[in-house]
């Protein structure tokens, strides 16, 4: 009989402050979840997640694995959707997904977002999910180059997440094989490390060195996100060498409490081992003399100044010169922080109304700091609904998005949205896009019927 012997490991990486991935490895189920929105908001939504699949970690026996999959991510899409729902501070907050179910024959897999899944077959590594982003869609239209994808400037913008809006899943069903090794990651491995370079280390060992393994290669390469692996073997239960896990694996922000690893003796790690240092509070004269084998400090005894202290010329000019560089080190810091404040609001962007209605995207904080926000783009939509960015300075003419393309919620939704970078701000804006309403429809009918679309910006939008 064909079983799984498996791993699970998470790091928050060398620059985040928490880890928002969740992940779990059982007997029946593999789940990889990374969540988003900042302000701890994506750990709740990765951890709603996993919660909700974890009971599905059992035999599926004649299930149809993709139907219950699809089911039970969507009950923890509902759940994000009520979380944000009571604090809506957490608004933007959601959640990749990449799962599969394994029933001794075959795999289920649901797949949502830029986290990936990877089989390992005679040696040959495959990714068997496609990631839900602007630069794949690039890629899908021959746009843009694979090799450029982990260069290009909105590599992270996700197209797709359960965000607690609708989202149709990627489910894929495959045999599975003996001696088969799948790979479910984050994408703080599948970013800074080569395809070429998981393929080798994801080889090597059993699946719990192949995942500390594929974690270290992603801190070495800086650990610039949350790194997060599921590792699992298709092995024959009655030939299998070695013991195999008797328990689940749970990791990442569902335990929180879990001790983190030594860091890489790397520039990124003796950093982020500087950064995390606690300070060391001075010894007090207890603790001195208890330490008196070593050697200690004594405090100097003050000397009375003489009635009528002379100052040198040498020393007043000595004098004069270190208040003139105090002075130039201030200025320095003021400029300093004056071009580094600069520098963030430019990289600030948010969502406001045009002439009332039309939707665009500003850059600036709402407060105008340091001037006044500025628009950068303005938002269009097709005939089909298709939502398109234009520079504000651009000749090319579109229909403008505005409030009445969109529905009554979505519309007190805009006034609140967050500042953000401008890929967390171009999700707010398709988020909205997803939230259009109908097309008006005409009828030629001399009478008039309630449920016709024909009043735009109540129950309908006007077609383009």
């Amino acid at each position: 009989m064909l079983i799984l012997n498996y791993a699970a490991l998470s790091d928050r990486g060398l620059v985040r402050g928490n880890n928002e991935d969740s992940a779990y490895a059982g007997p029946h189920l593999l789940a990889l979840a990374d969540g988003m929105g900042g302000h701890a908001a994506g750990e709740v939504a990765s951890q709603l997640m996993i919660n909700q699949l974890m009971p599905l970690d059992a035999d599926p026996g004649d299930n149809d694995m993709l139907a219950v999959l699809g089911s039970v991510a969507d009950d923890a899409n509902r759940a994000i959707a009520a979380a944000i729902t009571q604090s809506p501070e957490n608004d933007g907050m959601g959640t990749t997904l990449t799962a599969i179910m394994f029933n001794g024959a075959q795999f289920g897999l649901c797949h949502v977002g830029d986290s990936r899944g990877y089989l390992l077959r005679e040696g040959t590594l495959t990714q068997i999910t496609i990631d839900d982003t602007y630069v794949q869609s690039l890629v899908d239209k021959g746009e843009l180059s694979p090799e450029d994808v982990s260069t290009h400037p909105r590599r992270s913008l996700i197209l797709k997440a359960y965000t607690g809006h609708d989202v149709e899943p990627t489910l894929t069903l495959f045999d599975a094989r003996l001696g088969d090794r799948i790979l479910l990651c984050s994408d703080g491995l599948s970013d800074p490390v080569t395809a070429s370079t998981i393929e080798k280390a994801l080889g090597e060992g059993t699946p719990e060195h192949a995942a500390q393994r594929l974690v270290e290669l992603a801190l070495r390469s800086g650990g610039p996100d949350n790194v997060t692996v599921v590792v699992a073997d298709v092995v024959e239960s009655d030939t299998y060498p070695s013991p195999l896990p008797t328990t689940s694996y749970v990791v990442g922000a569902l335990r929180s409490d879990t001790p983190e690893d030594p860091r890489p003796d790397t520039s990124a790690g003796r950093a982020a081992i500087a950064l995390s240092a606690e300070p060391i509070a001075a010894p007090t004269a207890s603790a001195s003399a208890k330490n008196a084998d070593y050697p200690s400090y004594a405090e100097p005894t003050s000397i009375p100044a003489p009635p009528n202290p002379i100052v040198s010329g040498k020393k007043s000019r000595r004098g004069w010169l270190i208040a003139i560089i105090s002075v130039l080190v201030i200025l320095a810091l003021i400029l300093g922080g004056i071009f580094w404040l600069r520098k963030q609001v430019n990289n600030t962007y948010f969502i406001s109304t045009d002439n009332d209605t039309e939707l665009v995207i500003n850059q600036g904080t709402k407060e105008g700091l340091l001037g006044q926000a500025k628009v950068y783009q303005v938002a269009c939509l097709n005939e089909t609904g298709m939502l398109t960015m234009i520079d504000v300075d651009s000749t090319n003419t579109c229909h403008r998005f505005t409030l009445q393309d969109i529905t009554a919620s979505a519309r007190t939704q805009v006034a609140s949205l967050p500042e953000g970078t401008y890929d967390e701000v171009l999700q707010q804006m398709q988020r909205l896009a997803m939230q259009l309403l109908p097309l008006c429809v005409v009828r030629e009918s001399s009478t008039s019927d309630p449920d016709d679309l024909a009043t735009p910006g109540e129950n309908c939008r006007e077609a383009h």
